[in-house]
Order: C-alpha cells, then sequence, then structure tokens
C-alpha cells in the first residue's frame, strides 16, 4: 500500500472538511465532528476568540476559511486520491499551546526554542493501525526539522493508541502529570 502525505495547503481546503465529514472519531460515539477549529494558529476575534462553534456547519465553514487563510495547518494523507488520515501540527497556535501546556509542569515557552506541536489525528478505520500515523509524524518531524526547529511534542493521555508509535519514532516522555505526557523528539 502505497501511502502519499500531503501539506495541507489552502487548495485542499474541501478535501480536508469532506474527510471529517465521512470519517469517524476514533473512540468517540455522537461526537459531532469539530473540524480541528479549536487548534489553529490565528483567526482568533476578542479575548479568549472564536474557540468552538455551536454547529457542526459552522465548524465545517471555519476550518475551510482558516485552512484557506494559512491559520489551521497540518498534513493529510492518500491512499490513491482518497484522504485517509489528517495530523494536525502547527507552529504559532498559541492558544492551544498554552491550554495544553498548562496541564503539565513544563517550562514556559520561549522564542529561542522552536517548538512545532502535533494536537490530534484522525484516520480513517479501515487504515488504523497500517502505519498512517507514523508516516504522518514522520513528515511532521522531517519537515519541521528542514524548517529549523529544535523539537516537536506531542500532547497525549498515557492510555493513548499514540504513545508507543510516539517512541518508535524517536520521541521520550518530557513531562508527565495526572495522566497526561508531553511526548518529545529533538530535531538537532
Amino acid at each position: 500500500m502505497n501511502i502519499e502525505i500531503r501539506k495541507l495547503t489552502p487548495d485542499l481546503a474541501e478535501e480536508y472538511a469532506h474527510f471529517h465529514d465521512v470519517t469517524p472519531y476514533h473512540g468517540h460515539k455522537g461526537v459531532i465532528h469539530c473540524y480541528c477549529v479549536s487548534w489553529r494558529s490565528g483567526g482568533w476575534s476578542g479575548e479568549g476568540g472564536d474557540h468552538w462553534f455551536p454547529t457542526q456547519e459552522e465548524r465545517k465553514a471555519k476550518a475551510i476559511q482558516f485552512v484557506r487563510d494559512g491559520y489551521l495547518q497540518g498534513y493529510l494523507a492518500y491512499c490513491g486520491d482518497e484522504v485517509v488520515g489528517w495530523c494536525n501540527a502547527n507552529a504559532d497556535c498559541r492558544h492551544g499551546i498554552d491550554y495544553l501546556r498548562s496541564f503539565w509542569p513544563i517550562e514556559k515557552p520561549c522564542a529561542e526554542i522552536k517548538i512545532k506541536s502535533i494536537f490530534c489525528f484522525l484516520i480513517a478505520p479501515e487504515m488504523r493501525r497500517k502505519g498512517v500515523a507514523t508516516g504522518l509524524v514522520e513528515r511532521v518531524c522531517q519537515d519541521a526539522a528542514d524548517d529549523g526547529f529544535d523539537f516537536v511534542e506531542a500532547y497525549v493521555d498515557k492510555k493513548s493508541i499514540y504513545l508507543t508509535m510516539y517512541e518508535k519514532c524517536g520521541f521520550s516522555k518530557h513531562a508527565k502529570r495526572k495522566g497526561k505526557v508531553v511526548m518529545r523528539k529533538a530535531l538537532k
């Protein structure tokens, strides 16, 4: 099976949204599709900003807008012409990073250290446990290294299905607290 990983670009906004429309969220029954609108780099309005949108239609429209504006960043995995995976990887999502880091006693971000953050995955059910997520993480790390980042970081529950995958990809546990783990990979 040949999996191609593509960086999310404005021209892929509709394919991105369609993948979220048709793919069930792993382990969550009855969850309204989120489209990853909360884990983005910008497009916030006012203090606290637009974090969540009340309807699926609003979230989908905002997701397409955020992708086209470059605020929503990440990678899509393709098998042929079909999207089979998504990884949200962002370099400057201050709201998301500050929120997630509030769960762990780790250092405050500093301008001299560049960190690319992996926020979430969505893999098509028939493609789970076939290396799609690993391919996405490897591409995130490769591009982050090429772009001069010091680390790639991921925020997971200690019972996450992705914990072992991160370890196999060269990440180590950087911080732990109350069932939450920050996985980090040094790129330099």
